[in-house]
């Protein structure tokens, strides 16, 4: 019998591993180590589950409530060793409770289900989600002598100086994506928490571009969640409208691979909107990255 119960922090490991195994049957890659995972249980807008068989975790859901009560993202993973046992659909129906206990009038579940995990595509149709979107996730394996960028006239490009850049980056990368789709403002507090508060925040990995003073794109890089220290990701790549299809994403790339490749990177990755409106998909193209994981995503009204 499938039991579903409330994660803890002492789960963090078991979940990390689930991750994995996971991970490497659908796509023979790392996801996250136990450093990611226990930053989760820091997040208070989250709520975490875990299925237990034989002192393992086989099975880990969590469903967070975006700031207006009214989008409920889904994540959920099941061990091989248990497909076809009902843990997937377990561990739907207590996020689907989770979720109804904060829901406000109007909401919607949203879950995200790798191409290749197809128990997990389908219990999402069964229950009549409905497939909305697609993303992807890219990756570049960096050559000996990644490509110099070209910068923009009047260009400078530096490090982020936590002591002063703070705002100006939540800024900036808030302006980037509002045109994004369904994009909601993320205040900075939960800005700040998933980035300059993260145990993976780097601040030298982070990039801006300024242009006569004003910050016209932010390139906000760090180390992949898996822990892989040849493995570099690019975080938030986001250049404000002014300063578009003059070639500055395309640069802040570059250099990206550049310094990434100087400190041990052997690839680098990132996640896209496969619909994004910017063009971001042929961008990463351009200079090389191909798509290695495609997600989709799945709603369902509350």
């Amino acid at each position: 019998m499938i039991e579903v119960r409330a994660a803890t922090q002492e789960d963090a490991a078991g979940i990390a591993e689930l991750c994995n195994v996971l991970s490497r049957t659908l796509y023979d890659t790392g996801d996250v180590d136990a450093v990611e995972v226990r930053e989760w249980f820091d997040r208070p807008e989250l709520e975490l589950f875990a299925v237990d068989q034989g002192g393992h975790i086989v099975g880990y859901a969590d469903v967070s409530c975006d700031e207006d009560g009214t989008r409920f993202p889904i994540d959920i993973r099941a061990a091989p060793s248990v497909r076809g046992s009902g843990a997937t659909d377990a561990l739907l129906n207590a996020a689907e409770e989770s979720a109804r206990r904060r829901a406000k009038p109007g909401a919607v579940l949203r879950g995200y289900a790798p191409e290749r995990d197809e128990e997990l595509q389908e219990t999402y149709r069964n229950r009549r989600f409905a497939l909305i979107r697609h993303s992807f996730f890219m990756e570049v394996d960096l050559p000996e002598t990644p490509e110099e960028p070209v910068w923009p006239e009047g260009i400078a490009v530096r490090e982020y100086d936590p002591g002063r850049d703070e705002q100006a980056a939540y800024e900036c990368s808030q302006e980037s994506f509002a045109d994004h789709w369904d994009f909601h403002p993320l205040p900075i507090e939960r800005w700040r928490a998933y980035n300059v508060e993260s145990a993976r925040f780097e601040p030298e990995l982070w990039w801006l571009a300024e242009d006569g003073g004003q910050l016209a794109a932010v390139c906000l890089n760090a180390w992949h969640w898996s822990g892989d220290p040849a493995f570099g990701w690019i975080g938030t790549l986001g250049v404000r409208c002014p300063w578009r299809k003059r070639g500055l994403g395309r640069a802040l790339l570059l250099h990206s691979f550049a310094d990434f490749k100087r400190r041990g990177a052997t690839r680098v990755g990132l996640g896209v909107d496969a619909e994004n409106t910017t063009g971001a998909v042929r961008l990463y193209e351009s200079v090389g990255m191909r798509q290695v994981q495609r997600n989709d995503t799945y709603e369902k009204p509350l």
